[in-house]
Parts: structure tokens; C-alpha cells; sequence
């Protein structure tokens, strides 16, 4: 499942993943996220915590998720990683090359930082 967590301050947006995802997880995220960045009025940054993710339920999740990142790999102006899974940090590493948005991998325990990293400046 996933759930929006309220991060204070404009412009940086927050979820949580925990546990496997469904392709109906996807859809909803999906959903959310249209409906944010419609309010928003610039760019907003992204801060996913990802500590109890387990991954995906289906390959149609797994599908559904990458359509989800196509779909909104322009929308945001930085989006930060917050896991201590490994294969999460590698994968950001990965895939940062080729996302429109500077992306960063964060221990738990640094969440803060994630967030502080991720609000726009200025």
C-alpha cells in the first residue's frame, strides 16, 4: 500500500510504499499525482520513503509503476529515495542517468535530509 505524507512547507511533495504493491496502488498513486501537480504551482519536488517496501504484487504492477514514472518523469524538480534496501539505492543510482529530475538515494535515517535536499531554493 501506499499513503501521502504531509511534509510542511510548498513545494515538496511526500508518499510512503510499504509492504507490495498492486497495480490498483499504482492506479490510485497515479491518481494522487495528477491531482497535485495540477494544484501546484511550479515544479514540486517528490520525497518517496520506501523503508517497508517489499515490491511488487504482479508484473502488471511492476508495469503500471513504470507507466507512472514515464507518465511523470518531468513533473517534478528533484525526487529523493528514502530506503536502506540496497537494491533501491542502486537502482536510483541506475536510473538517474536517464530521469529528467535530479534524483537521490537516502538511509531511513535520514529522512530529514531528504526532505531538506528536496525543497526547492531560493
Amino acid at each position: 500500500m501506499w499513503k501521502e505524507i504531509s511534509i510542511e512547507g510548498d513545494g515538496v511533495l511526500g508518499l510512503e510504499c510499504s509492504g507490495k504493491l498492486s497495480e490498483q496502488d499504482f492506479k490510485t498513486m497515479h491518481a494522487w499525482l495528477d491531482r497535485e501537480l495540477a494544484r501546484a504551482p511550479k515544479k514540486p519536488a517528490l520525497v518517496i520513503f520506501m523503508g517497508t517496501f517489499e515490491g511488487y504484487e504482479s508484473a502488471a504492477a511492476l508495469w503500471t509503476d513504470m507507466k507512472v514514472d514515464m507518465r511523470h518523469g518531468n513533473d517534478f524538480s528533484r525526487v529523493a529515495l528514502v530506503a536502506d534496501q540496497k537494491w533501491i539505492e542502486w537502482s536510483t543510482k541506475a536510473t538517474d542517468f536517464v530521469m529528467a529530475p535530479e534524483l537521490k538515494w537516502f538511509e531511513n535515517a535520514a529522512g530529514c535530509a531528504a526532505i531538506a535536499w528536496a525543497r526547492p531554493k531560493g
